[in-house]
């Protein structure tokens, strides 16, 4: 097994066709960018016999608190392509392992369906915070302000003081990137 990292601006065109015809089995659709809106993200793929068996990225996000801008990490496109064999534990261990690398705060949204895994995998899924997220730049760019109803927020590293500010206020935490 190899996993590899690398930034968005060195995807290859396999990497990114992949990516999204993978987006397309998970999700439906595939609303992403990865050449044009990716390049500053590092994307993390598990490989075992020259095969993507997972992969995942880290986007840099500003998030606005009470007037405080924070620098975080968005973890994001988080997609084992073959389920059951723990290649996505794998992958979110190695994005942990990033995270305190480099000493950053990680934050992404998930469904309720994989909450358990991400807490299983060491991360803390908050409940009832993801509807105070909005988009800063929605009605520019033709999206929604708000998340999808009922999302759990995943955060690394657990007991982050930011994750504490969050859920001790009430206050809406705008989000500086269109979509991530």
């Amino acid at each position: 097994m190899a996993s590899v990292i690398m930034q968005g601006n060195e995807l290859s065109d396999w990497r990114i066709e992949l990516m999204n015809a993978q987006r397309i089995v998970e999700y439906g659709e595939n609303n992403k960018d990865f050449k044009k809106n990716e390049q500053e993200s590092t994307f993390f793929f598990i490989e075992q016999d020259a095969q993507v068996k997972a992969f995942g990225m880290l986007k840099p996000v500003t998030i606005t608190l009470q007037d405080t801008a924070y620098d975080i990490l968005g973890i994001g496109n988080i997609i084992a392509v073959q389920k059951g064999a723990g290649w996505g534990k794998t992958l979110m261990t190695d994005i942990k392992a990033y995270l305190q690398q480099h000493d950053k705060t990680g934050l992404g949204f998930c469904w309720p369906t994989v909450r358990q895994f991400y807490r299983q995998c060491g991360y803390e899924v908050f409940d009832g915070l993801s509807d105070r997220f909005r988009y800063s730049f929605a009605a520019r760019d033709g999206r929604k302000e708000k998340l999808e109803p009922g999302l759990g927020v995943i955060h690394y590293p657990v007991g982050d003081a930011l994750m504490e500010h969050i859920a001790r206020t009430d206050d809406l935490i705008y989000i500086n990137v269109p979509f991530w």
